[in-house]
């Protein structure tokens, strides 16, 4: 892993890629974990990046910022309540005041209600994350 790619992740924060019909690149702010050598977020399951994902699951993961270390890979969307849970643990981990002040209680409500979803990035070979669970399990 590069020194760049290293503090990037630190942020906890992407530019999350997708492709639209036209295939222009659209790049939405999100939060990333990652696990088992996987970027991952937490995303409403009507969203328009859901809707882009399953047309084409080719994406870009832009690491720290909209242009940070760029990682490219196939995304999966996961509905297993179990990995919801597992990913909104994380995001108490790594975002604990904006989690109590802002969105915590509203997030789990829609992970309850089906309404939220896990988008799992499988990165390109050669895997620069291969391995690594931030924050430590």
């Amino acid at each position: 892993m590069t020194p760049e790619l290293e503090r990037a992740l630190q942020r906890h924060t992407q530019w999350f890629g997708s492709y639209k019909k036209s295939g222009e690149l659209k790049k939405i702010h999100v939060w990333l974990s990652v696990h088992d050598g996987q970027i991952e977020f937490l995303t409403p399951g009507d969203s328009y990046k859901i809707k882009r994902v399953r047309r084409n699951p080719h994406v870009v993961c832009y690491v720290g910022g909209k242009n940070g270390p760029a990682i490219a890979g196939i995304a999966q969307i996961i509905t297993v309540r179990g990995e919801l849970a597992r990913v909104y643990r994380t995001y108490w981990k790594i975002h604990p005041l904006r989690m109590a002040l802002m969105v915590g209680l509203r997030v789990w409500i829609e992970i309850l209600l089906n309404k939220r979803v896990v988008v799992r990035i499988q990165p390109d070979a050669p895997n620069p994350l291969a391995g690594l669970t931030d924050p430590a399990a």
